[in-house]
């Protein structure tokens, strides 16, 4: 069978829009001078007739009467005799007449892109984009990887190009009010270019009974594949991976364990590739009868089919979603989660669109699936559970009348209905609750709801690693529900929620995030913890939580004009202060953590400030919290006589003749850092100019201080006395308050597992999530039965990342102190952290997971020195090798013990309890304080 080969890539189809500029610039011409006329609409797909185009064609017939020609552009040959076989008027849309009736037409209907019709005469149309599923991956301006270009002025003109497509587009219509943000965002569109009027592909999954549904379906099938067999049908699609191969592609072994199970339960096996799909499945129907493959080329779509599908297995695609409204069931695998997730980008997160089950072999999606079949009670309601909140998370309407919903939007937007009235969308979905009145105060959120057709229970808002419990009462059939607003971590009292969006969900196992909003004006209020706007968005209620920045504070004009007056005070008051900063205010801890304590302890007339990013961030008593970029932090930076800082300086900074910067780094390097690495030009000026800043650069030891100095190009002092931050690691006696603050039963030996972060996972928003190598409630389970797995992502993953939590599994990535940390661990797996440098002072065992190890290398940083050679513990690079480390630990430690003993005399010398209180006598003995 003939297949389609993924020959296109985002960074070859962007090159070819590149070399098509001129063209496009000849044919805007043209679109200046030939007039439109509403008699002539073209059409359009990325696959041939099919997705929302056909049906909307058909629905256009029956409603624009014979005056207005509905004309199909192919891009081939075939797809022209398909379109014609199928009735529809077709030319070929890159010949003479193509470029004519996309010139004259004043509708253009495509599934994919411009592409779809002529794209040289498109400009000035009226563009209705119906997109082709949705979005779970990240699209257009939102994916780094289609924007992948040769050059920053490639990257810059392609993203020019995106959005000057997407102001043509005159109408975008989505299945729901939830997908909106995402599509406004990917195409660079404004709400009103957006109407939730469902899906037009979607039309045939709803339309007639269900039966009625699937026999149609069914009868197309055995059309396009043969005859099924009298079990359940299953179909396997994979999405696309930009012309690389299906990670999870059976081997000859595995098609026939699926072919014996396919055996045993009667079944068949659809194997639907991705239209721009490059697996090879030839061995499956070599293997079995019962393995069918549906090509592109005997079927270009297969929305229709779906009734006919029992149950579907798939990893990413927007199939799953359109899948839901038939209510089969679904299987999620996928084997390379950690990788697509850093190239491609989701819009949610990948546990909610599987409701936490995807598996990463076939074996276990074969388990899977004989459960399914064998209704095994648990597996099938989880699933059929799972299904329903696909459906009414992402469906508005579910009536089968999206395209007359289209029709009558654009009839309405090309002023031809004759009323002047917009078209009315109808119901929405099940029945939304609806949110009827809300009020934001100092410590909670107060709302009232109206049921709608479920009952509201469960209500919280879901946030960044935080959820807020509701509570609620009954009056009068609504609802009335109090949301603290201020919270507790980790032994801290009264702080603020961390920064971010918080949806409010409510509904049990599977909650909803969808309710009516009925409020005019939503709260925009500061208190003295945070900032609070409250919005409609997605088709729920979110409360946008910020740091307490004023009016006069917020926003880039305020911040121009906070910054200007900061430069231009060239002669501050001096104050005899410090002014602590530790991972960009993300946290308070690491090394201007322990210095803080000793200066509190010894000096406590000296003020000191500590920047945070908001006030969620927990300051030590005594401490002055300081709000970045609030009008007194930018007082303080000018005025402090001493910066104490873990992170680089930031750009906004102006040293003044009176300040000290003292750069006390986060760790001894394993990695190569900053230039030398191969970083390009610019950001090794970048490094050469923040070390011309610091005053004096603290080391943990002779080996640190060398590369620090080589790698920034430093040629000021430096103090090598021992990590402040390790001092804890001697105070034995801090460590029943710390188990008990962190959760961890008393008799409980501990795990911590605290990886590094990948240069390579940054998104736009400069957000990184936790490393996950490991599905880690799972892991957590498999260790002996007297463990407890703590997990610490690196200070990078706070902002982005969401907290995990299991039995016997707790996420710590928020906790200060990453020493207190280490003084209850009994034992470190890390894979190339600083932090094994300190925790080897404790000589107590580490194992090293290193999965990535190549890549880490060779593409990604590089080390300094042979580390599998000289690993104080064992380098794995599997989850199976890691849990045998961890069970045989006591004989890890045992081997292992000389080459920590090493370690120490190398890397922890001075760690001896006492390393803050050098540097304070340090300080003061340079007089940088009185």
């Amino acid at each position: 069978m003939d297949r389609l080969m993924a020959k296109f890539t985002f960074a070859t189809g962007n090159v070819a829009l590149l070399k098509r500029i001129p063209l496009y610039l000849l044919g805007a011409i043209a679109t200046f001078v030939v007039p439109r006329t509403d008699r002539v609409w073209v059409f359009g797909c990325g696959i041939g007739p099919g997705e929302g185009a056909l049906p909307l064609l058909r629905q256009a017939r029956e409603r624009v009467g014979k005056d207005v020609r509905l004309v199909w552009l192919a891009t081939t040959d075939r797809e022209l005799r398909q379109a014609k076989d199928l009735g529809l008027d077709a030319v070929r849309k890159f010949g003479v007449r193509g470029f004519w009736l996309t010139l004259r037409a004043r509708v253009q209907v495509v599934t994919h892109g411009q592409g779809d019709v002529n794209r040289y005469a498109a400009r000035g149309g009226f563009l209705v984009q119906l997109w082709h599923g949705i979005p779970l991956k990240r699209l257009h301006l939102d994916s780094p990887a289609a924007l992948a270009a040769p050059n920053p002025l490639a990257r810059f003109l392609l993203e020019r190009g995106h959005r000057a497509i997407g102001k043509q587009i005159r109408l975008f219509p989505v299945s729901s009010e939830r997908v909106v943000s995402r599509i406004a965002s990917a195409f660079g569109l404004t709400r009103e270019q957006i109407v939730v009027s469902g899906d037009p592909r979607d039309d045939v999954l709803l339309q007639g009974t269900p039966r009625e549904r699937r026999e149609r379906a069914r009868t197309d099938l055995v059309d396009a594949v043969g005859e099924l067999a009298g079990g359940p049908v299953v179909m396997y699609a994979p999405t696309w991976r930009e012309g690389a191969g299906d990670p999870a592609q059976p081997d000859s072994a595995t098609w026939r364990d699926i072919a014996a199970w396919l055996d045993r339960v009667d079944g068949t096996l659809i194997v639907r590739s991705h239209p721009l799909g490059n697996g090879v499945y030839e061995a499956g129907p070599a293997i079995s009868p019962r393995v069918k493959l549906l090509d592109v080329t005997v079927r270009n779509e297969v929305t229709h089919l779906l009734p006919a599908i029992d149950h579907l297995v798939t990893d990413y695609s927007s199939m799953a979603f359109d899948f839901a409204l038939t209510g089969g069931t679904i299987v999620f695998l996928a084997v390379d989660v950690d990788t697509y997730l850093n190239t491609r980008g989701l819009y949610e997160p990948y546990r909610a669109f599987t409701g936490g089950r995807h598996v990463t072999n076939w074996p276990h999606a074969v388990e899977l699936l004989d459960q399914l079949v064998r209704r095994d009670p648990d597996t099938l309601a989880a699933a059929e559970a799972h299904v329903r909140w696909l459906r009414d998370e992402h469906f508005d309407h579910l009536d089968g009348h999206a395209c007359e919903r289209v029709l009558d939007e654009i009839a309405w937007r090309l002023d031809s209905l004759p009323s002047a009235s917009r078209p009315d969308p109808g119901p929405l979905g099940r029945g939304r609750a609806a949110l009827t009145g809300i009020v934001v105060e100092p410590d909670r959120m107060i709302a009232t709801l109206e049921p709608g057709a479920d009952e509201i229970t469960a209500l919280g808002l879901e946030g960044p690693r935080v959820r807020v419990p509701g509570s609620s009462t009954t009056v009068d059939g609504g609802v009335r529900a109090e949301f603290p607003l201020l919270t507790s971590q980790w032994g801290a009292d009264g702080l603020a929620l961390p920064s971010g969006d918080y949806r409010l969900t409510f509904g049990g196992a599977l909650p909803t995030t969808r309710v009516a909003v009925r409020v005019q004006a939503l709260p925009d209020v500061t208190h003295e913890l945070f900032h609070a706007a409250v919005a409609a968005e997605d088709g729920g209620l979110v409360v946008r939580i910020g740091p307490p920045l004023h009016a006069d504070e917020r926003g880039a004009a305020n911040q121009k004009a906070l910054r200007r007056e900061y430069l231009r005070n060239r002669r501050p008051t001096p104050e005899n202060a410090v002014y602590f900063e530790s991972f960009y205010g993300r946290t308070v801890a690491d090394n201007p953590r322990a210095i803080a304590r000793v200066l509190e302890r010894e000096h406590p007339d000296v003020r000191r400030y500590w920047s945070v990013g908001d006030r969620s961030v927990a300051v030590p008593p005594g401490g002055v919290p300081l709000v970045e970029y609030s009008r007194e932090w930018w007082r303080v930076r000018a005025e402090a006589r001493v910066y104490v800082i873990n992170n680089w300086v930031r750009g906004t900074y102006r040293k003044r003749k009176h300040q000290k910067v003292l750069q006390t780094g986060h760790g001894t390097m394993l990695e190569r850092l900053s230039r030398d690495r191969d970083i390009g030009r610019r950001r090794r000026l970048t490094a050469l100019t923040q070390s011309y800043r610091w005053n004096a650069l603290l080391a943990q030891n002779d080996y640190s201080a060398e590369r620090f100095r080589n790698s920034y190009g430093y040629r000021g002092p430096t103090w090598v006395t021992g990590y402040p931050r390790n001092d804890v690691l001697h105070d034995t006696a801090r460590a029943a308050d710390v188990r008990k603050i962190v959760g961890v039963p008393d008799g409980m030996r501990v795990v911590l597992y605290a990886p590094t972060w990948r240069d390579d996972r940054d998104d736009r928003d400069d957000r990184v999530d936790r490393v996950d190598h490991l599905d880690l409630e799972v892991f957590a389970q498999q260790l002996p039965d007297d463990t407890v797995l703590l997990v610490r992502g690196h200070s990078r993953t706070i902002e982005g990342g969401n907290d995990v939590n299991g039995s016997r599994l707790i996420d710590v990535t928020t906790y200060p102190d990453t020493g207190e940390l280490m003084l209850i661990a009994d034992v470190l797996v890390t894979d190339y952290s600083s932090v094994m440098f300190d925790f080897v002072s404790t000589d107590k065992p580490m194992v090293f997971y290193a999965p990535d190890l190549a890549h880490y290398v060779d593409v990604m940083r590089g080390f300094y020195f042979d580390f599998v050679a000289e690993a104080p513990g064992p380098v794995v690079e599997t989850g199976a090798d890691l849990l045998a480390a961890l069970t045989e630990v006591d004989t890890v430690a045992e081997k292992y013990a000389a080459k920590r003993a090493a370690w120490r005399a190398r890397f922890t010398p001075h760690d001896d309890g006492a390393a803050a209180e050098r540097v304070v006598r340090r300080i003061y003995g340079e007089g940088w304080l009185g």
